[in-house]
């Protein structure tokens, strides 16, 4: 017996129909099927560029967010925490290396833009950049000492927020708030600038009582006025 093209279209239909029946018919009655969860590796990238950032190793933690998330300059974090961390990790990373770090290792040509700061006018876009950063977070988490530290951190970099950066420092360490050994470095080069050679001493002995290693107190090459 000849069966038609068009019969053995209407089998391979019919069959179709049955197999999708009967696969209905086993999840209703509690066949194994579990729905594919993908999980954003974003979550466990910052994460790491977190616990980077902490071991001093500022290039790596940059190079991993913007290598993560490339338009990160231009994201509004308000609706995704995640978002936010990541700029943290990048803000601080850039204000801790003088706003010049070296991504080309890290970070292909195409995204790298302005973040390895390699002119001054890259280098003050970057901190500038840092400084908006953490401001804008420091003014959804008012209060907080570790955010308030960084931002004091950032101010410093740039010779326009040395005052404020004093300011802010002065006012955690009266309390026993700064939150870092960075912190306590950046008042005592602050308060070496004021001539106070006392209170620089006292800030690098909390620097030395807090840091990982010695190195993270040694003095930063001089910036500019």
């Amino acid at each position: 017996m000849t069966i038609s093209k068009r019969g053995i279209r209407m089998v391979a239909v019919s069959m179709t129909i049955v197999s999708a029946l009967i696969s209905a018919s086993s999840l209703a009655c509690g066949g194994d099927w579990y729905p594919e969860v993908q999980i954003d590796p974003r979550i466990r990238g910052v994460a790491e560029a977190e616990k980077t950032l902490a071991k001093g190793n500022y290039v790596a933690a940059a190079g991993s967010v913007v290598r993560m998330i490339p338009h990160i300059e231009h994201l509004q974090p308000q609706s995704d925490p995640l978002v936010a961390r990541a700029q943290r990790v990048l803000s601080v990373a850039i204000s801790r290396a003088g706003g010049k770090l070296s991504l080309e290792q890290e970070v292909p040509a195409e995204i790298l833009g302005h973040w390895s700061g390699k002119t001054t006018l890259d280098q003050a876009k970057n901190l500038s950049w840092s400084v908006d950063t953490l401001r804008r977070e420091l003014g959804l988490q008012k209060g907080d000492p570790q955010l308030t530290t960084e931002l004091g951190e950032a101010l410093s970099q740039l010779p326009a927020g040395r005052d404020e950066a004093l300011t802010i420092l002065e006012s955690l360490a009266a309390r026993d708030l700064i939150g870092s050994a960075q912190g306590y470095k950046v008042l005592a080069e602050l308060r070496l600038q004021r001539g106070d050679a006392a209170g620089q001493k006292l800030a690098i002995k909390r620097c030395e009582s807090m840091a990982a290693t010695s190195k993270t107190c040694a003095p930063s090459a001089p910036r500019a006025s």
